[in-house]
């Protein structure tokens, strides 16, 4: 193993890391002294963490300043998983230094969550009693009410200084700074931060494509260009463009929506990531037109970026694939599906209100719904663990459905369940007719063997993690059906979930040995299991 030429690299790494906390930086600057808001400061944390970042750039690369040679295929595989979590840890800081999440579990499973689009958060308002002292959370679900959790909160209420009344609760008393940091790190874990790292930096070798091939979902990875480099910098300008385009649209539609609003709904959006500035997601803006419009970014955040780029090119040939009618099938079917099963059903809203669903509201809400499932997006607009157990089981399945490969969405991807649909075919065909030979196609590409084998291994590796992981949860004094959802919405990399972690709940109730499973279920969905799984096999450490 090279390890002063990955500890070379990943001091670049952190040194552009560094320059990009910046960014949020100068957004704590504009709300701590320009606007004066009344959210707590968050200007020195941010400075704190350069700095940290700055020096632990520098210790890295003076260590492998001597190195020679280039990545090859272990190390970019050890490398990848490395910058993952050195960037939630360094990511974790200003949560910390800020004094928005004191816990270090909470903080790393915050970040984690973030960067890898998963949208699941311990931001929780506090509670107190009347005499002002800090008091435990008692939460009973209406589906589980032999089961209660108490925990404590994680969020301070925002008092009016004059009339000491509360101003802001839960996740609208976050620091401004913070807030955008936690849209933003969902932007760039989007498409991904090795992706950004391999655009921006000179020509890897060969180690720079292996990082490229461990970093982008899915079963095929499609260069759209010889250069790795040169292909990851069209596919940051596209999300780029299409990031441009969703605030523009928001801003056109919706004039009332606050422009942090529009920015951190845009990162949160085109990511599928799912984190929100409001205690109510998307439901708090209570506008059709921004409902219909996030349904669309998300959509399109699910659509492998490849397209866009044979669009561009005027290659619609290249575009016409089996996987891209497989997926648009999925999100129109199980869209319709949840819809009418919402129409003449009593239902809470997130902002507490109650409606019997018209058609028109059932497809509004259902589309969004399903939609934000399937992408693994995770906004909210509705209360849907109180909808009826149909709609909730199509959710359910379409999160582990996710979008195509090489977009930000999560899940298993619908070419991968589209290759074992081909497969399965095959082989009961083969039972009668041994002696035809089946090349195994998806759309105009012909698939080997090794393909084959991977997209199979996949299936078995993701089932063994979800019912382990549940099992795992269940003993840790989580609820089955709390401990299946959340295990769903870590490992395919969703935000939403169900019972008492669901819409009007939080992962704070979760034990500290349940974060930190969630933490690695995260990751794990995040590099698709095999990259992460590698690092524990003894013979990968052992030299040739």
């Amino acid at each position: 193993m090279l390890y002063r030429v990955i500890s070379r690299i990943l001091g670049k790494y952190l040194f552009y890391f560094s320059l990009i906390l910046f960014i949020p930086l100068v957004v704590s600057l504009y709300f701590d002294f320009i606007e004066k808001s009344l959210h707590p400061k968050s200007s020195l944390a941010f400075l704190e963490t350069i700095v940290i970042s700055f020096a632990l750039s520098f210790v890295f690369r003076f260590w492998g300043r001597k190195s020679r040679g280039n990545l090859h295929r272990r190390e970019s595989i050890f490398l990848v998983v490395l910058i993952w979590l050195m960037s939630a840890l360094v990511g974790s800081f200003p949560f910390i230094f800020s004094g928005t999440l004191t816990d270090p579990i909470d903080a790393y499973f915050e970040t984690m969550s973030g960067f890898t689009t998963t949208g699941a958060s311990v931001i929780c308002p506090k509670k107190y009693d009347g005499a002002g002292r800090e008091v435990l959370i008692h939460d009973t679900n209406v589906h589980i009410p032999h089961k209660t959790y108490s925990y404590y909160g994680t969020i301070a209420p925002i008092r009016d200084p004059n009339t000491r009344t509360i101003v802001y609760t839960g996740v609208e008393a976050v620091s401004k700074g913070v807030l955008f940091w936690r849209s933003f790190i969902q932007w760039l874990g989007g498409m991904g931060i090795v992706v950004l790292f391999l655009s921006i930096l000179p020509n890897l070798a060969v180690g720079g494509r292996f990082l490229f091939q461990t970093e982008v979902p899915g079963p095929t990875k499609e260069a759209l260009t010889p250069r790795i480099q040169e292909t990851s910098s069209i596919l940051w300008k596209l999300y780029l463009g299409m990031t441009v385009a969703e605030i523009f649209l928001l801003i056109w539609t919706n004039p009332k929506m606050p422009l942090f609003d529009v920015f951190c709904t845009t990162f949160s959006t085109l990511s599928t990531g799912g984190f929100t500035v409001r205690n109510a997601s998307i439901a708090a803006y209570n506008n059709p037109y921004t409902d219909w419009i996030i349904i669309f970014f998300m959509i399109f955040g699910s659509v492998n970026f490849a397209y866009y780029f044979h669009l561009i090119k005027r290659k619609f040939q290249r575009v016409y694939e089996m996987d891209l009618f497989v997926f648009l099938g999925f999100i129109i079917i199980g869209a319709i599906l949840v819809s009418l099963n919402l129409i003449g059903s009593p239902q809470v809203l997130s902002d507490g209100s109650e409606i019997t669903y018209t058609t028109g509201q059932a497809v509004r809400y259902g589309v969004f719904q399903a939609v934000s499932a399937q992408t693994s997006t995770g906004f909210a607009t509705a209360n849907y663990d109180m909808w009826p157990f149909a709609p909730q089981l199509i959710m359910l399945l379409l999160m582990f459905v996710g979008g195509m490969s090489g977009s930000t969405a999560g899940g298993i991807k619908t070419s991968r369940f589209y290759i074992l649909f081909k497969i399965v075919i095959d082989k009961i065909e083969e039972i009668f007719r041994p002696e035809k030979v089946r090349p195994l196609r998806v759309g105009q590409k012909e698939l080997d063997n090794k393909i084959r084998s991977t997209v199979l291994v996949f299936f078995v590796i993701a089932v063994f993690f979800a019912v382990a992981a549940t099992v795992a949860l269940t003993l840790n004094g989580v609820d089955p059906e709390t401990s299946i959802s959340t295990v769903t919405c870590m490992l395919n990399n969703i935000g939403i979930s169900f019972r008492a972690t669901g819409p009007t709940g939080t992962f704070s109730i979760l034990p500290p040995l349940s974060k930190i499973i969630s933490i690695f279920l995260m990751l794990l969905g995040r590099l698709e299991f095999f990259a992460v799984l590698l690092l524990f096999i003894p013979s990968f450490w052992r030299h040739k």
